[in-house]
């Protein structure tokens, strides 16, 4: 009995020492990774020198995918890093950059809008809803060509209603909130 009471104190040691060592980190509020994994300095603000660690391939170019909560936990927690996770939040979204474009004028012909265009008219397009804590995702119909960073009116097949949004890749728009 003894031999466990001692077990136990020096597992209860080692936790306490773990925690006490452990680097505190934040959320950051736009996760975006520039590379092909997903990174904990991308996740988290005081990364330290776990910041180039992998957690998770990047989505393509252009693309948002998501991370649970419970990976994001788990990596934080082999990492060393103190994280307690907000609460009623089950996971967070990863934006990846399409990349800038160098664009030269054009000497004698024309470069139609359509051919630039990132979403087209009447082409289901990814709408997603950001707010503070809160990422929805829904399909919308294109009202009209776009190109990025463009505004456009999409309709959104789900409540009929029209939407202003701003397109953020291929087939992929942002809503625009007032």
């Amino acid at each position: 009995m003894l031999r466990w009471i001692a077990l136990f104190a020096c597992m209860w040691m080692m936790a306490c020492a773990s925690v006490a060592f452990a680097d505190p980190v934040t959320l950051r509020t736009r996760i975006e990774a520039n590379g092909r994994a997903v990174t904990l300095g991308d996740v988290f603000d005081g990364a330290g020198d776990a910041a180039g660690r992998a957690i998770a391939p990047a989505p393509p170019p252009g693309q948002v995918s998501s991370l649970s909560i419970p990976v994001l936990a788990a990596a934080a927690s082999a990492a060393g890093l103190e994280w307690t996770p907000p609460p009623g939040v089950m996971e967070v979204r990863v934006v990846r950059p399409a990349g800038a474009r160098a664009t030269l004028p054009a000497a004698t012909t024309q470069i139609s809008a359509a051919a630039e265009a990132a979403v087209r008219r009447g082409e289901t397009v990814s709408l997603v809803y950001l707010a503070p804590g809160l990422s929805l995702t829904t399909r919308a119909r294109a009202l009209e060509d776009g190109a990025m960073g463009q505004s456009v009116r999409l309709l959104n097949t789900v409540s009929n209603r029209t939407v202003d949004a701003i397109v953020t890749g291929p087939n992929m728009a942002r809503a625009v909130t007032p």
